[in-house]
C-alpha cells in the first residue's frame, strides 16, 4: 500500500486550526462554508464545547460583535449555550483590540499554540527501546482482542486520571462530575483508532503502566499528539520523551514528510520537553466560548 504523502495546505486553511480539528469524533460533522468551518458534535455531554466556528481569516476587531452574534444564530438553535468561536494568527502576532472585543461580547479568549514537532534524530529514538509500544487496537490489528492488551488500555485510560491532578480528592470529580465526559473522550479515542485516525503508546517499566499518550491523524499527512501524561513517580526520567520520539518516529516511517503538531502552553510542563525535541511553532488560536446562557450545554467543559 502506498504511503500518504503530504499534501501541500494553502495558507488560508489554517495548519493549527486543520491539526485541533484532528481531535473530533469520528460522528462530528465538519463543513466549509465560504471563509469559515463549521464543526458540530452534538453526542458530546459537554455539547457546547464540541461545536465551534473556525474563522480561517483573523477578524478585524471592529466585525467580532457581528461573528459572535451569527455564531449564536448558528449554533444556539441546535441546544448550544456556549457558541464557540476560534482562528489562528501567526506566533506573537497579538491583537488585544480583537481580544477586548471578545471580551465584550461575552466570549472572553483563550490563546492555544500549536507547534510543529520534527522526526526525532537516531540518538533520540534510540532511547525509546522496549517499554514503549503502540496498542492493538481492537478490530484493526490482529491479537488484539485478548485480555492482556485490555489490560493495557485499561492502564492508559487510568492514568488520564492524571490530568486532574496528583491527588485522589482530584481523581474522585472526575469520577463523580465528568464520568459522562470521561466514557465519552474513551469512547472517542477508539472510535478513532478503529478507522486507523489513532493511536495510543504506552510506556511500561517492568510491566507497569507509567505513561500514556494519543496520536491522531486525518490520513492526508497531518497528525496530532494529545494525551501525553506521565505518572508522577516516573517524572523526569525521561518517559514523556520516548512516547514523543516513538510515536513521531512512527508517523513519519508510515508517511514521510507527515506534519505532526501538538498544543502547548508556553509556561507549561510539557513546553521544555517539546523544545528539546526541536519543535517549532506554527500559529497561535485565539478560542472564544460564550457566556453560559439558559437550557442544555451550560455547564463548563472540562478541557
Amino acid at each position: 500500500m502506498t504511503a500518504p504523502r503530504l499534501r501541500v495546505l494553502p495558507r488560508e486553511e489554517g495548519v493549527a486550526l486543520r491539526a485541533l480539528r484532528l481531535t473530533v469524533a469520528p460522528r462530528a460533522l465538519v463543513t466549509r462554508a465560504g471563509t469559515d468551518v463549521v464543526v458540530r458534535t452534538p453526542s458530546r455531554p459537554d455539547h457546547h464545547a464540541g461545536n465551534v466556528v473556525d474563522l480561517l481569516v483573523p477578524p478585524a476587531a471592529a466585525d467580532v460583535p457581528a461573528l459572535v452574534a451569527r455564531v449564536r444564530r448558528l449554533l444556539e438553535p441546535t441546544g448550544v449555550a456556549r457558541p464557540h468561536l476560534r482562528w489562528e494568527r501567526p506566533v506573537g502576532a497579538e491583537d488585544p483590540a480583537a481580544e477586548a472585543a471578545l471580551v465584550a461580547a461575552g466570549s472572553p479568549p483563550d490563546v492555544t499554540r500549536v507547534v510543529r514537532i520534527p522526526s526525532p534524530g537516531a540518538d533520540v529514538a534510540a532511547g525509546t527501546g522496549p517499554g514503549v509500544a503502540r496498542l492493538p487496537v481492537p478490530g484493526r490489528d490482529d491479537g488484539a482482542e485478548d485480555a492482556a492488551t485490555a489490560r493495557r488500555w485499561h492502564g492508559a485510560e487510568v492514568l488520564q486520571r492524571y490530568f486532574e491532578g496528583d491527588l485522589p480528592a482530584a481523581w474522585r470529580a472526575r469520577a463523580t462530575e465528568g464520568a459522562e465526559w470521561a466514557a465519552w473522550d474513551r469512547a472517542r479515542v477508539r472510535e478513532l483508532a478503529a478507522l486507523g485516525r489513532a493511536d495510543v503508546w504506552l510506556a511500561t517499566v517492568q510491566g507497569i503502566p507509567v505513561g500514556t499518550l494519543t496520536v491522531l491523524r486525518d490520513g492526508a499527512g497531518a497528525a496530532h499528539l494529545e494525551d501525553l501524561v506521565t505518572h508522577p513517580v516516573h517524572r523526569r526520567r525521561g518517559v514523556a520523551t520516548a512516547l514523543v520520539a516513538a510515536a513521531v518516529a512512527a508517523e513519519d516511517t508510515a508517511a514521510p514528510g507527515v506534519v505532526v503538531t501538538a498544543e502547548v502552553v508556553p509556561d507549561g510542563p510539557s513546553a521544555p520537553l517539546l523544545a528539546r525535541l526541536g519543535a517549532v511553532p506554527v500559529a497561535d488560536v485565539v478560542s472564544g466560548l460564550a457566556a453560559p446562557g439558559p437550557g442544555p450545554g451550560s455547564e463548563e467543559p472540562r478541557r
